[in-house]
C-alpha cells in the first residue's frame, strides 16, 4: 500500500476537521506526554469536545498546550 503525504493549507484542514468526529488528543504534564481518544466537533474554527473529571481535564488544565490529531483516509491511499 503507497501513502501520499502533503502540505495542508488552512482552508483544507478545516474543512477535514469539519469532516471528522474522532480524533487523539495529547496532553503534557510535568515532561510527559498523555494520548486519549476523544470524539468531538468542529464549528467556526473550534473543536468542542466533553469529558468527565478525571486525568485527561486535570492535565489540560495544568497546561492548556494541547494537540489534537485526526486522520483522513482516502480511496487508493
Amino acid at each position: 500500500m503507497t501513502m501520499t503525504l502533503k502540505e495542508l493549507n488552512p482552508h483544507e484542514c478545516y474543512d477535514i476537521l469539519r469532516k471528522s468526529r474522532l480524533g487523539h488528543l495529547a496532553c503534557c504534564k510535568d515532561g510527559r506526554p498523555y494520548v486519549t481518544t476523544i470524539y468531538f466537533s468542529f464549528s467556526e474554527g473550534v473543536a468542542y469536545s466533553f469529558t468527565m473529571p478525571g486525568k485527561k481535564l486535570d492535565w489540560m488544565r495544568d497546561n492548556e498546550k494541547v494537540c489534537l490529531h485526526v486522520e483522513e483516509f482516502s480511496a487508493g491511499g
